[in-house]
């Protein structure tokens, strides 16, 4: 049988074992949230709460997985274990994780005083004890404020309040499944992510996006899945679930992903670990300037799938991090140093001297990315990009134009205008029929990226009847509005999936719908859901304090009925008006959230209506080419180069919104209405002008 290998003097923390639901749970883990909002620098406080969520899980799993060991042992000998013994037991065997002694959950709970201190020791002992869990923990609890004190930055009592929220439940599988904490966790990510919000792109990508990427690629076992810039993981987590939803397990692909920023990587490390994806995460070095998977010869290594959404446009792609916080001189050195004639001087071969694509320029990052991707592709590989619009577009061809001069016969002078690096690199992607096709989505779904943005699906083997084609769609005119960003529903995604596994073929049309109608409402049927026990879990308090306050009033009003003299009359109606009042406005809290929950409701029934809609205005598209063009389009490669190798897709695809049709009979009383409506007010200026002396002439 399984035992410890790590020592325990004596188990100080037993837990609250309580199944928890997973809106229960997410409840209890913003509430933790609350506690440290606005106690640390901007929006790091998302880091602070994830790691010591993650520590309290790994600390609680280790108790339960000791506490399953004994109890297997007590069987199997058919007797009950003293304490003494069980700590001995405590003392042998493995773990997943190692937590050493003096390193967990009691231990900390069992400190008073600098509890900063004592948190991130054990935090660091954790991640020390444990290869994977390197780089987890990378949040200082006892970072000192910045005002020169000494004092910490985190006060020793709102540490102590959090590790105390923190103990009110068990986070190990007996309380927790593993699906229900994953699940818990990506919902905080979510809410963090609504926190920061311009900030947010930096970590989390909409799920809605992510969702059209993976079920477009569609992972399948043995599969290697990278993500370049992942953020918290999102990508790689979807690839995992969509394989457990077409029956494989998580690990019978890869998962490999690269992240700058070291706190967005630690909660990526985190993500996975939760989900069970056991992804290898590099952090701390830009993909472009240090890709960290490489193979023997030193050039990227190749996957058969990569996800990503990199940063827009970033200026200074090829600085390393510590140097894009150089000033303008220090970088105008660099870049001389770093571009030569030929341009960025890759020492990786994956553009620029001695391949096929000219190198990116310095201004706008998106091709070196995107041609970062494609060269870790192996030769049957796929991607799913994230890109701004302006890589369909950007940069002219070559070009003659007249100079304004004359030669000795007096005719122009001409000059020859090179092809800008953009055009070159998208012309050789289109010619090297790489590009499989272009999606363009709502503007602002995104957070902080108000530029209008696109899937870019690139696949080094397609179909031979794709071979020559690019399928071009216009998503743009489908979503939710929403108070601060757009939403792409669920049925929104099902139009661009059905368009890309249709490419243009109308006998496939109905199966598609079928198939994604299906799921799409097994989908809005189980968020309806979740929304509503949330809503439930976040007034739980509320809704048990209006039932006290229920019965408190009525026994109030019985005791006054039974009073006889004025005074005692007095107080009783003063006492029961209190009562009335706290009752009134947790009456008026229960009310609000019933409100959103039929709001909630409301939504879900709208979204299964348009399902329907949306399945019978796919089937009615395919039937009309007509209509089709208005919103996608497979598009030959010849026409892509009578265009200039421009990809907008307005050229190819009628985006016209056209004026609503109006009756001829509507619009003239419209305009009798609008010159009766003239009249009316003239006149009353007139009589007003003549309140005040005026006559007319």
């Amino acid at each position: 049988p399984a035992m410890f290998f790590v020592a325990w003097k004596h188990r100080t923390y037993q837990g609250n074992r309580m199944k928890l639901t997973q809106q229960q749970l997410e409840a209890h883990l913003w509430g933790a949230a609350n506690i440290l909002r606005g106690k640390t620098a901007g929006q790091d406080y998302k880091n602070y709460i994830l790691s010591l969520m993650f520590y309290k899980r790994l600390c609680d799993q280790w108790e339960n997985e000791a506490d399953e060991a004994i109890a297997d042992l007590e069987r199997q000998q058919g007797r009950q274990f003293t304490e003494a013994q069980k700590a001995v037991f405590r003392a042998r065997g493995e773990h997943r994780f190692s937590i050493p002694d003096g390193s967990r959950w009691g231990d900390v709970l069992a400190e008073s005083t600098n509890l900063g201190e004592k948190l991130t020791q054990a935090m660091r002992a954790v991640a020390y004890a444990n290869e994977e869990l390197k780089g987890v923990f990378t949040v200082d609890w006892n970072q000192p404020a910045p005002d020169g004190s000494g004092k910490p930055l985190i006060p020793n009592e709102v540490v102590h309040a959090l590790i105390q929220h923190f103990d009110s439940h068990d986070l190990s599988n007996a309380s927790v499944p593993p699906d229900i904490l994953g699940r818990a966790y990506e919902y905080l990510i979510k809410q963090f992510a609504d926190d920061a919000g311009a900030k947010a792109g930096e970590f989390f990508t909409p799920p809605e996006v992510v969702d059209t990427l993976v079920r477009i690629l569609e992972p399948c076992p043995g599969d290697t899945v990278y993500d370049p810039t992942c953020g918290s993981g999102g990508m790689l987590v979807h690839a995992a679930d969509f394989l457990r939803e077409s029956g494989h397990h998580a690990t019978s692909a890869q998962y490999y992903g690269q992240e700058m920023n070291w706190g967005n990587a630690a909660i990526g490390k985190i993500n996975s670990v939760l989900h069970g994806l056991e992804a290898t995460i590099a952090a701390g070095v830009s993909t472009i300037t240090d890709p960290a998977f490489k193979d023997g010869d030193g050039k990227v290594r190749k996957f058969s799938l990569v996800l990503a959404n990199f940063p827009f446009s970033d200026e200074f792609w090829w600085l390393k991090p510590e140097q894009q916080t150089d000033d303008k001189k220090k970088k105008d050195k660099l870049k001389k140093e770093i571009f030569g004639k030929e341009g960025y001087k890759d020492p990786f071969g994956r553009f620029g001297r001695g391949t096929a694509f000219k190198a990116p320029p310095a201004g706008y990052g998106d091709y070196a990315f995107i041609l970062h991707i494609l060269a870790s592709l192996t030769d049957s590989g796929r991607a799913g990009i994230v890109c701004p619009q302006g890589v369909l577009f950007r940069g002219q061809p070559e070009i003659e134009e007249e100079t304004g001069e004359f030669d000795a016969e007096g005719n122009p002078k001409i000059k020859r205008r090179k092809a800008d690096d953009e055009h070159l690199i998208r012309k050789t992607l289109l010619e090297s029929r790489l590009i499989d096709a272009v999606i363009s989505l709502p503007l602002n779904v995104f957070y902080g990226a108000g530029v209008p943005a696109c899937l870019l699906i690139l696949k080094k083997q397609r179909p031979p009847e794709r071979h020559d084609k690019v399928l071009l769609v216009y998503a743009a005119r489908h979503f939710r509005e929403l108070s601060n960003q757009n939403e792409l529903r669920p049925q929104d995604v099902m139009r661009m999936l059905v368009h890309v596994h249709a490419y243009g073929d109308a006998a496939r049309v109905p199966g598609l719908v079928a198939q994604h109608s299906q799921r799409i409402r097994e989908q809005i049927n189980a968020r309806e859901h979740e929304a509503v026990e949330r809503l439930e879990a976040e007034y739980t308090d509320m809704a048990t304090r209006l039932a006290r306050l229920e019965t408190q009033v009525a026994e109030a009003r019985a005791e006054l009925a039974k009073i006889s003299g004025k005074t005692a009359q007095q107080k009783a109606e003063t006492a029961l008006a209190k009562l009335e009042t706290q009752r009134d406005k947790a009456a008026a809290k229960i009310a609000e959230r019933d409100e959103k929950i039929a709001e909630v409701r409301r939504r879900a029934e709208d979204d299964r209506k348009d399902v329907e809609q949306v399945g019978v205005e796919l089937g009615a598209l395919y039937g009309d080419p007509d209509e089709l063009l208005k919103h996608a389009r497979v598009v030959g490669i010849d026409e892509v180069e009578e265009n200039e190798f421009n990809l907008n897709i307005p050229r190819y695809v009628d985006t016209f919104e056209p004026e609503p049709r109006v009756e001829v009979k509507d619009a003239l009383k419209a305009l009798r209405d609008a010159e009766g409506n003239l009249a009316t007010a003239e006149a009353n200026l007139l009589r007003l002008l003549q309140g005040t002396g005026y006559e007319a002439n």
